[in-house]
């Protein structure tokens, strides 16, 4: 069994800034969908990259990509689907 694990070099990351905001009736932090969606992209292309020749870190670096895009999908279509229902004037 190896003791490789595939990884993401954060240096290998594009440097993006993370606009983060407040809501200003409670004070959460806000991050806007498409800032973490692009986010998560990133890092399963850096998965996707994984160097190293080993079939199984490479089929494992694969399906944590596959993750990460598919969890960015279903938050795509999440906001999407909201953002359609404000907009509809019977809600």
């Amino acid at each position: 069994m190896s003791d490789h694990h595939p990884h993401t070099d954060p240096h290998d990351l594009p440097s993006l800034p993370m606009p983060v905001t407040h809501d200003i009736l409670t004070g959460e932090l806000m991050i806007p969908a498409t800032a973490v969606t692009l986010l998560l992209r990133a890092i399963a292309a850096g998965w996707s990259a994984c160097p190293c020749d080993e079939s199984d870190c490479r089929r494992t670096a694969a399906l944590y990509a596959a993750s990460l895009n598919s969890f960015a999908d279903q938050l795509d279509v999440g906001c999407i689907a909201a953002a359609g229902q404000s907009a509809d004037p019977t809600y």
